[in-house]
């Protein structure tokens, strides 16, 4: 099953697995890679690696090893540790759980991997089982009844809660700039790419790549194609220049998808 995983991230996960049971021996029973890794959207220098550690213990005692580990990677491995209990009472009971983001692991972190939309890409997942010196890859095979209903309703919520404020953040940022200043391509891929992804779930139950995401959004709304498409070329590693009014573009696009959630 590794040639799942693009050779990079499998040549990766195996060290780092490895690793893992050397500085925390017996704590992960299996790591289940979720994302763009599994979805044929990773791309080198761009995208990271996420992964579900599922534990057998509290990893309190582990985790400064583990942040170690962590910080180390390359590309970050980010993800969440939860035990096989947490993850059958799902994100809506577990608040807070140890999580590892863009290589910094907090021992009690809310949100960011705790949501409907890790449950539903733990369905499409790929999990490594360490076996002796080496890591043994095969489909995942979790299911909760919840997921459905629970993806749609945390996507229409982290709209109107989560990318609704964003999107006030970034207009008051882009006030005073000019249409042809420059603006950060991080920026203009994040609104643009983020939300359109959380529209592409409340009306399919699935959650699409970044990339897909962005087919599906230039299909909907074709007047933003073009911009679409030049921020998928730039997450791919074709780097696009990106200006004020292509952010102003992106946050047009980011309230599109507000309207959409709040009908």
């Amino acid at each position: 099953m590794s040639e799942q995983l693009p050779p990079a991230v499998a040549d990766a996960l195996t060290q780092f697995l490895l690793e893992q049971r050397r500085v925390a021996p017996g704590l992960v029973s299996r790591a289940i890679v979720t994302g763009s890794a599994v979805a044929g959207d990773w791309h080198p220098g761009v995208s990271d690696i996420d992964v579900v550690f599922v534990v057998t213990r509290d990893p309190i005692d582990d985790l400064p090893n583990l942040a170690e580990l962590h910080a180390a990677s390359q590309p970050h491995i980010d993800g969440v540790y939860l035990t096989e209990s947490e993850i059958a009472r799902g994100p809506d009971v577990v608040q807070t759980a140890p999580q590892v983001v863009e290589g910094v692991l907090v021992s009690s972190l809310p949100g960011a991997q705790l949501s409907w939309i890790t449950w539903r890409e733990l369905e499409a997942g790929v999990q490594g089982i360490v076996d002796g010196g080496d890591v043994i890859w095969s489909p995942t095979a979790d299911r909760d009844p919840r997921t459905a209903e629970g993806v749609v309703a945390f996507s229409r919520d982290n709209l109107l809660d989560y990318w609704q404020r964003i999107g006030d953040g970034v207009e008051r940022e882009l006030a005073e700039r000019p249409d042809d200043g420059p603006v950060r391509p991080e920026t203009v891929r994040w609104v643009a790419l983020g939300p359109i992804r959380l529209v592409a779930t409340i009306e399919s139950g699935e959650v699409l790549s970044k990339t897909a995401a962005a087919a599906f959004a230039a299909e909907r709304w074709p007047e933003h194609a073009e911009l679409l498409e030049r921020v998928v070329r730039d997450r791919a590693g074709d780097r696009q220049e990106f200006t004020a009014g292509d952010g102003r573009e992106a946050l047009t696009l980011l309230r599109k998808c507000v309207a959409v959630a709040d009908d």
